[in-house]
């Protein structure tokens, strides 16, 4: 069988452990833009601060939504 093949065929070589690590790295960007969005409400409109608001709210609810699908984060208060 040609290797293109064997490689279409193979399971995938992300182990379990580097999807948690890429999970916990993912939540610490979560918290760290959730933080710097808290920062910034309240900011005066039309500067530049409220377009950066908005994109990070923006990623915030696309990231939300992916990773919390039922709006639910298990073992969380809610």
């Amino acid at each position: 069988m040609p290797s293109a093949a064997r490689k279409a065929k193979a399971p995938s070589s992300i182990t379990a452990g580097a999807v948690v690590q890429l999970t916990d790295a993912a939540d610490a960007m979560h918290a760290a833009l959730v933080r710097r969005a808290d920062d910034l409400v309240g900011c005066v409109p039309g500067l530049p601060e409220q377009k950066a608001l908005a994109a990070i709210v923006h990623a915030l609810e696309a990231y939300e939504a992916q990773r919390w699908p039922t709006g639910v984060i298990p073992g969380g208060k809610g």
